[in-house]
């Protein structure tokens, strides 16, 4: 009786691990997000409809919230993704709704997977950013994490206080 036993949860062991062989497979969501926007980088979003992605979608609607909509229409005026090392952003180039806000900005962070947005108003900028998950890959011993966001050049003139 007790080796039929054995051999069950032998059975039941090998079923199991060929199972979860797969799962351990799978793309972790910043390589998802890294094969989705790298081959972007150049194009205009809203030709390769960047904002209609749902891992894209689903990211902004859940950081953005009430200020989804703003964002997006600013962001909707934007001609190209872009790349500046790990920093993949669209930026606007003008504003459709000047009496809302001025300018907008998406960024990705390929090292962290952290996606920040910043809306300029007459009296500052507001900053959306996804906090950061500490994993074995984007954590060294002893070391700090950053206190916010990454921005490309371009945005940094109109973020500094």
């Amino acid at each position: 009786m007790s080796t039929a036993r054995g051999l069950r949860v032998a059975a039941l062991c090998l079923l199991l691990s060929g199972c979860l062989t797969p799962a351990s497979l799978l793309p972790s969501p910043a390589q998802l997000m890294w094969a989705l926007l790298k081959p972007m980088v150049g194009f205009d979003p809203n030709v390769v409809h960047l904002y209609d992605q749902p891992l894209i979608k689903s990211r902004m609607t859940a950081l953005l919230g009430p200020h989804y909509d703003t964002a997006l229409t600013l962001l909707k005026t934007a001609d190209q993704l872009q790349q500046e090392g790990p920093l993949f952003f669209v930026v606007s180039r003008f504003t459709p709704i000047p009496e809302v806000a001025e300018k907008a900005g998406l960024v990705w962070n390929k090292d962290t997977n952290q996606l920040a947005v910043a809306i300029l108003k007459g009296d500052g900028a507001q900053v959306f950013a996804e906090a950061l998950q500490q994993t074995a890959a984007n954590q060294v011993e002893g070391a700090l994490a950053p206190a916010g966001p990454a921005w490309p050049t371009v945005m940094q003139a109109w973020l500094s206080p």
